[in-house]
């Protein structure tokens, strides 16, 4: 279980880095599909299944809020300092 939660936490810090809220379904519906699969593999029952997806589903929203946020304050930082210009008084 302690995996699960830190492999989508970080998927969806990643995410939530580089895409748009519009990823979320389909990475939940993809990552569900494939926890499915590999429960019922290993022969867990159906209620544990559901517990793996839906911890799943929660961790991979909070990684992708957390990597949204982390982008943002990054991006402020750096909107924060003049950028040179050409049109200064230096060169003319």
């Amino acid at each position: 279980m302690s995996t699960v939660v830190v492999f989508s936490l970080l998927i969806g810090s990643l995410l939530g880095g580089r895409f748009r809220i519009f990823i979320l379904p389909p990475a939940i519906v993809l990552g569900a599909a494939i926890l499915g699969v590999i429960s019922a593999w290993q022969g867990n029952s159906s209620a544990h299944s559901v517990v793996i997806i839906v911890v799943f589903a929660a961790m991979l929203q909070l990684g992708y809020l957390c990597g949204a946020l982390l982008v943002r304050v990054r991006a402020s930082a750096y909107r924060g300092k003049a950028a040179p210009s050409f049109d200064s008084r230096g060169f003319g």
